[in-house]
């Protein structure tokens, strides 16, 4: 879990349009969740080939590599501490690294989205659940 702080809390802000996009990045990482619990870590490596986002990129290497807990999220931690963005940007690095740390412990695909949807805010978290739980964008 990312160790939040006011300056991080601050970069968040972003307008509820963007927070709709998180649907899709929620989804991708409940299909890596279910992926990997079929076919192991090796299933990763292929789809490293299908992402463009360097973050991601380098997480899921990291996931591939089988780093888990206080280390990967360290290491995590510490590219989001670097990143010099704010709003959507950061917004989807946070969802990046809460997913990559989820599918790295084997959560299940369902506590994947319920540790998600909060980045949705308290006022479309709700909402947010019930679309993801029904298959809708």
């Amino acid at each position: 879990m990312i160790r939040w702080s006011a300056e991080l809390a601050r970069r968040l802000a972003c307008s509820d349009e963007d927070k709709r996009a998180l649907g899709p990045l929620i989804r991708r990482f409940v299909d890596l969740s279910r992926r990997m619990r079929r076919e192991g870590m090796a299933s990763l490596e292929s789809e490293m080939a299908t992402v463009d986002d360097p973050l991601f990129k380098i997480g899921l290497r990291l996931v591939a590599e089988g780093l888990t807990g206080e280390p990967l999220e360290d290491i995590l931690s510490t590219y989001l501490l670097t990143l010099d963005e704010k709003g959507w940007p950061f917004l989807r690095a946070c969802v990046t690294i809460e997913g990559l740390l989820s599918v790295a412990e084997g959560d299940e695909p369902a506590l994947i989205v319920r540790k998600l949807v909060p980045y949705y805010g308290v006022d479309r978290a709700f909402a947010a659940l019930q679309d993801l739980e029904a298959g809708a964008p």
